[in-house]
């Protein structure tokens, strides 16, 4: 597997179990996963892997896959002789041409008309990452026109790779060793005005005694956000190096991470560990997990209560990557809201009556000031809740009252008073016509239902978002768990 892909990545922990999509609308997807004979084939399916339908049969595999803003075309990249192609094909594999065929091109993404196409042209050299010796080109889909994207000459002086123009059509994020090594830049279409746009917390390991690097830029739906992968290539692994040393291999495993940053390259945070970003199409991040269980990657999309897993590539199967179908225009989901940090735990359910098991208080509750959150945090019980006594000490996040900027941001809180041991799942958080909308999911209680309801202690889960002047509607329904 080439370095670019860095799929075959080594071990990065446990995972979790593979969810149930109980109750929920399945979206769709493409994804570029090996068949039967270890070739990279694309296949239709929904995000809980059901209903595959395989739309390519390559000889020498399919890969890196992006469907059109408009749903109608799909671009990904194949082995056409001793060339990397890109190849086009309506959505539903139909129809395949050949769109750029000589050389090394790797991963296409479209403009938001549908009718442009991006991607990067690699001049590869022995023993080194393809990403340092490339550039970006245009074609036009219908007349197969291409050209170099960038014609300011202080870009072209340097490599360009891993281009994503942003949903608006008016800038274009990409990798560059401008300054030395790879990092995200956001400029122009022409590539003027380039400005790096995540800095990273440290440019170099120590231990490892190599840089840290950035690759794979993603949009966000709304054009605010760029994910992206962070860590150290994989060129510096004994597979490449032919120098084994198991523990420098796993040492650079662990660097792998998704990190997401504002366009105008502020508010960088940490996602997590993975690879690969991409966003779905309500506004969560997408990243990938090698899995030694299953023998292949699992990747997980993140939703308002957590990530969760997509079983989209079967088990001992390698994979290429994957691409969102676009909702359908009268389907599309409301603009979701972004989560900036989520927490969770046990709270002491005031308001039961005189037998308790009536809850009178509020269940939900809407802080947008720092008493107010002052007031919620006193809630939270300082210690577990065990037969040990003492208790320990409770390990709840919100005890060490993280800081929060009530002026920019809001604190929305479901509470489960009738357990302390299933928690409230806030599913969504959107913005409708009318009002902040807050879907939550009060799971089953099976069998803890005998055994908490005298305790006076309750379950919350608290999310902080963006400040929303207008109303804001808890819409809350019963169903079956979700793992998460």
């Amino acid at each position: 597997m080439k370095p670019f892909s860095r799929v075959a990545i080594a071990f990065l922990g446990s995972l979790l179990s593979l969810p149930l999509f109980a109750g929920e609308a399945l979206r769709e997807m493409i994804v570029s996963h090996t068949d039967e004979k270890g070739v990279l084939q694309l296949y239709l399916m929904k995000e809980d892997g059901s209903d595959s339908r395989q739309l390519t049969f390559s000889k020498h595999g399919c890969q890196q896959p992006s469907i059109s803003p408009d749903g109608k075309k799909l671009a990904y990249v194949e082995q056409v002789d001793h060339s990397l192609a890109i190849r086009v094909s309506d959505s539903d594999g139909q129809n395949v041409r050949t769109l750029i065929k000589e050389g090394m091109n790797l991963i296409p993404s479209w403009f938001p008309d549908s009718e442009q196409l991006v991607w990067m042209k690699v001049k590869p050299q022995p023993k080194q990452d393809p990403a340092r010796n490339a550039q970006i080109h245009v074609v036009n889909v219908a007349t197969g026109k291409a050209r170099r994207l960038f014609t300011d000459k202080e870009q072209l002086k340097h490599s360009n790779a891993m281009p994503v123009v942003s949903p608006q059509g008016d800038r274009i994020a990409f990798i560059s060793n401008r300054i030395g090594e790879m990092r995200v830049w956001v400029s122009a279409l022409d590539g003027s005005g380039a400005k790096l746009v995540s800095k990273p917390e440290k440019d170099y390991h120590e231990q490892i005694k190599v840089p840290f690097e950035q690759k794979v830029p993603a949009w966000s739906p709304d054009g605010k956000w760029i994910a992206h992968w962070e860590g150290v290539e994989m060129i510096h692994m004994s597979k490449f190096t032919g120098v084994p040393n198991p523990q420098r291999d796993q040492m650079i495993a662990r660097t792998f991470h998704v990190w997401v940053v504002g366009s105008d390259g502020k508010n960088r945070r940490k996602v997590g560990r993975g690879d690969d970003p991409t966003w779905s199409p309500d506004g969560f991040v997408t990243r990938a997990f090698p899995d030694p269980r299953r023998g292949g990657p699992v990747v997980m999309v993140g939703s308002a209560s957590g990530d969760k897993a997509l079983p989209i590539v079967p088990p001992r199967r390698n994979w290429g990557r994957f691409t969102w179908m676009p909702l359908p225009t009268e389907n599309k989901a409301k603009p979701s809201v972004p989560v900036v940090a989520s927490y969770e735990g046990r709270i002491r359910a005031t308001g039961f009556d005189r037998n308790f098991r009536k809850v009178t208080g509020p269940t939900e509750m809407i802080i947008k000031t720092q008493a107010q959150y002052e007031t919620f945090v006193g809630k939270i019980p300082k210690r577990t809740i065990s037969k040990t006594n003492p208790s320990p000490p409770s390990k709840d996040p919100l005890l060490k009252k993280p800081p929060i900027d009530f002026s920019k941001h809001m604190m929305l809180v479901a509470v489960r008073a009738n357990s302390m041991y299933v928690t409230p799942q806030i599913e969504s958080v959107v913005a409708g016509k009318d009002a902040l909308l807050v879907n939550i999911l009060d799971s089953d209680l099976g069998e803890t239902r005998f055994l908490n309801q005298m305790q006076g202690i309750g379950t919350y889960l608290a999310v902080v978002v963006p400040k929303h002047k207008g109303s804001i509607q808890f819409l809350r329904k019963k169903g079956k768990a979700v793992p998460r």
